[in-house]
């Protein structure tokens, strides 16, 4: 069924669907899905029953815990098709938000508007996270061209190394809404989180990375980089 006002919506971390998602199509998830799977899948234990109730809600899985077809044609298709197969699920399941916003070229503040009737309230802000997420892996979000480089300002001090995740949180349109959304799902500061989250994130992290900003072919902007670094003391 598709996501709709009148029941709660998924609100569980992209990450972590996509991770599943992946290992579906890669080994196969046990079945019934449920929460001593999800567990030894690496989802810690506090995320376990918005992950489950997420995966429901996404036309996923059953009540029983089961694949859904949907989640079994996501498995199926082919690695040319998987983008493709991503997008019609999410047009599908996420039907009466994409009535209301085009995410090829709407902006991150109307996707919110978009969910301001959705339940629970509370967990708005993450619904918005959730989908944005979910429609990066799926190419949904247009290529930015390349930016002409402009000149580099002086090199970063700690501080400013540990703030994206602060940015994210704060929305600042600096960061593009996908990186945004999965840097907003790192773990409180202070809280730790296992081996298999870290590597999850970092996979998922790295492919959204790599749709939003392009590899600049010409390797110019490497070569920047180091003469920059050469000429620090």
């Amino acid at each position: 069924m598709p996501v709709t006002a009148d029941e709660p919506a998924p609100y569980a971390p992209p990450s972590i669907i996509l991770s599943l998602i992946v290992r579906h199509r890669g080994h196969g998830l046990p079945f019934p899905v449920n929460s001593e799977v999800l567990g030894r899948a690496g989802v810690s234990e506090s995320l376990i029953p918005r992950t489950l109730q997420a995966l429901q809600a996404l036309d996923l899985i059953d009540k029983d815990g089961k694949p859904t077809e949907t989640f079994e044609g996501i498995r199926l298709a082919q690695k040319g098709e998987y983008k493709q197969r991503l997008g019609e699920w999410l047009y599908a399941t996420y039907a009466d938000v994409m009535s209301f916003v085009d995410p090829s070229k709407d902006d991150e503040t109307k996707v919110r508007d978009a969910f301001r009737s959705y339940i629970p309230v509370g967990q708005q802000t993450r619904m918005v996270t959730l989908f944005l997420g979910l429609c990066a892996a799926a190419g949904l979000f247009p290529e930015k061209p390349a930016q002409p480089r402009q000149s580099r300002p002086a090199p970063p001090t700690r501080a400013k190394r540990n703030a994206p995740k602060k940015l994210a949180k704060s929305g600042s349109s600096d960061i593009p809404p996908p990186l945004a959304g999965l840097l907003a799902s790192l773990p409180p500061e202070g809280q730790g989180w296992t081996q298999g989250q870290r590597d999850k994130f970092v996979n998922t992290f790295g492919a959204v990375l790599d749709f939003c900003i392009p590899i600049d072919g010409n390797g110019t902007q490497d070569k920047d980089i180091d003469n920059e670094e050469d000429r620090q003391p």
